[in-house]
């Protein structure tokens, strides 16, 4: 059994069961999971857990839509607050699965990349 999980992996894992799409992963751990309360709310709480868990500037926010999913409506969405939130969660970036996340304000969030050092990935 691989006991290394991918971003990617753990989104479909969720997408599977309809949970969430989206996870946090921090030196290959997993530190948060999308779910009913949505992104901001997973993000808030990988910003509480303690620096000891959380280095500073590593790990990532990765979103995508689920397996299976009707890319016509519903799709994930990423904005501005988004990047913010994914800063002052003290992570490297945002990275997303391209042609299946709604972006908005591209311009804005590659602004707030370069201002807050952040990466911002279409995989």
């Amino acid at each position: 059994m691989n006991t290394t999980l991918t971003p990617k992996a753990i989104v479909a894992a969720l997408g599977a069961v309809d949970v969430g799409q989206g996870c946090v992963v921090v030196g290959g751990l997993c530190l948060g999971v999308e779910a009913l309360p949505g992104t901001d709310q997973m993000l808030a709480q990988v910003a509480s857990l303690p620096q000891s868990i959380r280095p500073n500037n590593q790990g990532l926010f990765y979103k995508a839509a689920k397996p299976g999913q009707d890319r016509r409506v519903d799709l994930p969405t990423i904005g501005p607050a988004t990047l913010r939130a994914v800063a002052e969660a003290g992570l490297s970036g945002l990275a997303f699965q391209a042609g299946s996340v709604i972006c908005l304000d591209l311009p804005q969030m590659q602004s707030i990349a370069a201002e807050t050092g952040l990466f911002l990935w279409a995989r």
